[in-house]
């Protein structure tokens, strides 16, 4: 069996999430796995993590 060929939807779907998530979009791989890799530019620094639940019980528990 060959490897997985992700969709253009695919694709697009992670291009679409890069920037929504306010990166900008340099280039793309398609590895041989069938995995998408969105380069973004190294100059756009960090992105936070949305808050979650663990995160309120972190704080009230003090972790």
């Amino acid at each position: 069996m060959g490897a997985a060929r992700p969709t253009p939807a695919a694709i697009r779907r992670a291009i679409e999430a890069m920037k929504s998530a306010g990166l900008p979009v340099e280039g793309c791989r398609v590895m041989r796995d069938g995995s998408v890799l969105i380069l973004a530019n190294a100059d756009s620094g960090a992105i936070a993590s949305p808050k979650s639940e663990v995160d309120a019980w972190d704080e009230a528990t003090g972790l």
